[in-house]
């Protein structure tokens, strides 16, 4: 078949031909068996697999972007270079500025290395299109592989998040939140929470910032959470010697903590979920809690790549990759990201298990 008048060939643009393409697939993967065969056919020319792969890395990267990433209000984004583990810089802090006197230089400010350590890594999975699939026209398969590769990035992402705060054993990390109390989820006891990050001195010798404070729970605790942060007044509870006294005044707590409910975290903290609770810093906050590194050079979206190992004709000449492996006939697509969690600084945070 002469595919030189279709879209995918005909079109002005590289970008406009992978646009056509992406429509040339879809129309043939649900149409008629007169398309589904052009389809077929349309996968052995040099030049529409290429621009179909641009297309499936497109969608890829529109499913990585609509997958819900738990944790990204509290990631602060940096970057390294390479593989190796480096000492973190603190971008976050800034040097005082000092009075400049007629005539005087102006005095030189500094970024220091922190004791953290931070670094990035490659992360991936593979999908196989077999040759039989391909015989059978199953692509519906085949056009769902780019979303499974963007919602995998996301997950592998939330998964380490959740690992860096909440250990294999279900408890919060004491790496990061030093000793974990036993305060329960309510007014008093997030009340409690603050003052004492308040009045903390952070390695700059500031008092830490609890304007940009996010509240971490699980799914057992998120209608409990939601309430105490969304009312508009609550009742607070004072002990003046034997006398305890009950006072409602307007919600201190809405507006100045964000809620984050993780199922990532929930599941690691399995039972306890239902109780366990933790104030971390917010992205934007200059004692962030949570590092995430990526590759300099690459923009953190997913890659995908087709193998290419499917040999050569006994003839001479090239074979196009969607005629499958050597091996077993089968077309291994692959996705990539790159990044790395990592746990920030540990004086803004604050974790309880809840009651005892």
């Amino acid at each position: 078949m002469n595919f030189d008048k279709h879209g995918f060939r005909a079109a002005p643009s590289h970008q406009e031909k992978v646009h056509e393409a992406a429509k040339f697939f879809n129309a043939g993967r649900t149409g008629s068996p007169i398309q589904q065969a052009e389809l077929q056919e349309a996968f052995s020319t040099p030049d529409f697999p290429k621009l179909l792969g641009d297309a499936f890395t497109k969608k890829a990267i529109v499913a990585q972007k609509a997958a819900v990433n738990e944790f990204d209000p509290i990631l602060a984004h940096t970057t390294v270079p390479d593989f190796q583990r480096h000492k973190l810089v603190d971008l976050w802090g800034a040097d005082e500025f000092e009075r400049v006197r007629e005539g005087e230089e102006y005095k030189g400010g500094s970024l220091n290395e922190t004791d953290l350590d931070h670094g990035t890594a490659k992360w991936g999975k593979s999908y196989g299109l077999t040759f039989e699939l391909r015989l059978r026209r199953l692509f519906s398969d085949l056009a769902n592989f780019p979303t499974l590769l963007g919602n995998g990035a996301v997950k592998a992402k939330n998964t380490a998040a959740a690992s860096a705060l909440v250990t294999a054993a279900g408890a919060w990390d004491p790496a990061l939140f030093g000793a974990v109390q036993s305060t329960a989820l309510d007014a008093d006891g997030l009340d409690a929470a603050i003052n004492a990050l308040a009045i903390r001195e952070d390695h700059r010798g500031d008092l830490v910032d609890t304007s940009n404070l996010v509240l971490v729970v699980g799914p057992g605790l998120q209608t409990q959470a939601a309430r105490l942060l969304n009312v508009d007044r609550l009742v607070i509870k004072q002990t003046v010697g034997n006398k305890e006294t009950r006072t409602e005044v307007p919600n201190p707590f809405k507006g100045l903590v964000t809620l984050l409910v993780s199922r990532s975290v929930g599941k690691r903290l399995g039972a306890n979920q239902s109780k366990a609770w933790a104030l971390v810093q917010g992205k934007g906050s200059t004692l962030p809690s949570l590092i995430d590194t990526g590759l300099e050079g690459h923009d953190g979206n997913v890659d995908i790549r087709v193998k290419n190992d499917q040999g050569t004709n006994v003839g001479g000449g090239a074979i196009s990759a969607d005629q499958g492996s050597f091996n077993d006939d089968t077309i291994w697509y692959r996705g990539r990201t790159f990044f790395g969690i990592d746990k920030g600084f540990g004086t803004g945070v604050y974790a309880s298990n809840g009651a005892a």
